[in-house]
């Protein structure tokens, strides 16, 4: 290579960078990808961990080899990567696709549904998420509702007191109260089987209760019932009375029945409920689509009349009142609509209404609350519907809702006098030596008044000496955006990347306060600063390989002008004094030089 009294090794930097751009991350991804088409995963994976060495926050790698992953049924690993991906950009849906994917290849079906569905919120229409989301979550509901099922028969109450196994359980009210919330709402049964009673009486209902273990083979006193069993015999409820305490099935018969007369409709079951006739349903059914057709034309008062008409002749149904608080709605009566849409899914609970439908009332009640801006009130409803059927939109509602709330709340807490109060006492805590205290001042200050950049920049002075770098260097670049041209805040995220051992960042940061003003005594110690940590200890060979690592230096090896000078700085000393003349050429070159890519002696 050509070297001067500059010694300028050109030739010899642009080979280093030239081999060291060969096998780039956009390289080895493009490889990557070509293995995993081709079916060979481990390839690709090996490809995928290489590309991430020399480029580590970007998310799309972490997505690629965890879909590596999970193609060798790697899931753990494929997990880890896609939370990665998901932690470095979680404004990505496909991230929650491979989160998804991971967590369903580890039979972790609830958590890969919240997954998918955190994804849809971000991205509704992503038919990777949607196919995922209904696979995973099919799963789940089978499992629930198939165990849950056999308690909702309607001779379930009756085998439960008859059975020896299970027949001293009944005289448990608070053991009779568990089985009927399962029968009212199915996904209980989850939250109870810890409880053993809970799982003989399963066994029971399954037509295997002579297997399981008598009453009398646990310890009594954990179930709350008597030992003595002639005492729980006496306190036994009859299976009339336990029937009548279930919300939903209907009443189990004790014994065959004779044939019976008609009886006048409508008349009460054993469980208090109404029994509908056919034909009081089918005129119910009538009615709903007269007012229905009254709705579609706007004819509010005539669609009120045929769903109240309706409720008349069927009670039970809440579809009936879901449409009357519809019409509500659009009457722009909401307290109405919302009080019918509750009673709706109360209802539904009590008729063995869809989880889907109740969910329905719910949602319709927080759309209710939400025209009043009343947030928090829409907020306790749209939960409720989520705990009867996690919609993407429900979840997105209430992910808008609570994101609104916090959002009024801060700005009511706003308040510029008392922030400059607090920022005093910051000040003093500071100056007094007490970084903890002065943090949390300086944290209230920016509470009162977000848009303050020179509090950001004292919350950064803090965050460094309590050594949160990345902390400090987050509030400065804050106030960066606050007040660019805040000097403080570059010199202080210099610091802070000093801290972090970046330094060819903070070389940036200083030279940026320097282009602020060109004389102050802090930047110009922080560039010497780093100047002594980055090659601290190095030899000129160690210092080089180091340098090709730096974004920086790639980027100044690889610009044509640059490559240019340093070429007539190696055959015209007058040309390299013009150039030094240039502020932004000499940064570059003492890049080099300190980087022992460019030395200054003569060869």
């Amino acid at each position: 290579s050509t070297q001067s009294t500059w010694g300028v090794s050109v030739g010899e930097g642009a080979r280093a960078f030239a081999q060291h751009k060969m096998a780039s991350a956009d390289e080895l991804k493009d490889q990557g990808n070509k293995a995993f088409a081709a079916g060979k995963f481990k390839e690709a994976v090996d490809l995928f961990t290489e590309a991430i060495s020399l480029d580590s926050g970007n998310h799309v790698l972490f997505s690629n080899r965890s879909a590596a992953y999970a193609s060798l049924k790697s899931y753990p690993a494929a997990l880890t990567d896609a939370e990665k991906c998901v932690s470095i950009k979680p404004e990505w849906a496909k991230g929650y696709s491979r989160l998804g994917a991971a967590l369903h290849g580890m039979n972790k079906m609830r958590e890969a549904r919240d997954a998918y569905e955190k994804g849809l919120a971000l991205e509704p229409e992503n038919k990777a998420l949607k196919d995922g989301l209904e696979s995973v979550k099919s799963k789940v509901e089978d499992g629930v509702n198939s165990m849950a099922s056999i308690f909702a028969a309607p001779d379930a109450i009756e085998k439960l007191m008859k059975d020896k196994s299970t027949a001293a359980y009944m005289a448990d009210p608070s053991f009779v109260a568990k089985i009927n919330a399962i029968r009212a709402n199915p996904g209980a049964v989850q939250g109870l089987m810890s409880d053993q009673r809970i799982l003989q009486a399963m066994l029971v209902l399954m037509g295997m209760g002579a297997k399981v273990m008598t009453p009398d083979q646990f310890n009594a006193k954990d179930f709350n019932v008597e030992e003595d069993e002639e005492e729980m015999e006496a306190d036994r409820p009859t299976a009339a009375a336990a029937a009548a305490a279930a919300p939903k099935p209907e009443a189990a018969k004790a014994e065959p029945a004779k044939a019976a007369e008609p009886e006048p409709e409508p008349m009460e079951t054993d469980d208090g409920r109404p029994k509908i006739s056919k034909e009081a349903k089918a005129k119910a059914a009538a009615e709903k689509e007269a007012g229905t057709a009254a709705y579609k034309k706007r004819e509010f008062d005539d669609a009120l009349k045929h769903y109240t008409a309706a409720v008349e002749l069927d009670p039970t149904d809440m579809v009936f009142h879901l449409n009357i608080s519809a019409v509500y709605y659009e009457l722009k009566e909401f307290d109405k609509c919302i009080d019918v849409a509750v009673q709706a899914a109360q209802l539904g609970q009590d008729n063995q209404a869809s989880f889907e439908t109740i969910a329905k009332a719910y949602a319709r009640a927080s759309k209710a609350a939400l025209a009043k801006d009343d947030l928090e009130d829409s907020l306790k409803h749209i939960k409720k519907a989520l705990t009867n059927h996690r919609l993407a939109e429900y979840v997105a509602t209430e992910r808008a809702l609570e994101k609104e709330i916090a959002e009024r709340k801060r700005k009511a807490y706003l308040d510029p006098e008392q922030a400059v109060v607090h920022k005093n006492k910051g000040n003093d805590l500071f100056k007094a030596g007490d970084f903890p205290a002065a943090l949390a001042e300086y944290t209230e200050a920016l509470k009162r008044n977000p848009d303050d950049a020179k509090v950001y920049g004292n919350r950064a002075a803090c965050y460094i000496k309590l050594a949160a770098f990345p902390l400090a260097i987050q509030d400065c670049e804050t106030a960066i955006k606050l007040e660019p041209g805040f000097i403080k805040a570059y010199i202080r995220k210099g610091n802070g990347l000093v801290g972090m051992k970046k330094f060819s960042e903070a070389q940036s940061a200083f030279n940026r306060a320097l282009e602020i003003d060109a004389n102050n005594s802090e930047a110009h110690e922080g560039l010497a600063k780093c100047r002594d940590m980055m090659y601290k200890d190095m030899s000129t060979d160690e210092r080089r390989e180091a340098a090709m690592k730096d974004p920086e230096v790639q980027q100044i090896l690889s610009d044509p002008v640059m490559n240019t000078i340093l070429q007539q700085m190696t055959q015209d000393p007058k040309a390299a004094r013009d150039h030094l003349k240039n502020p932004e050429i000499m940064r570059k070159l003492q890049k080099l030089i300190n980087a022992g890519i460019v030395s200054t002696g003569s060869a």
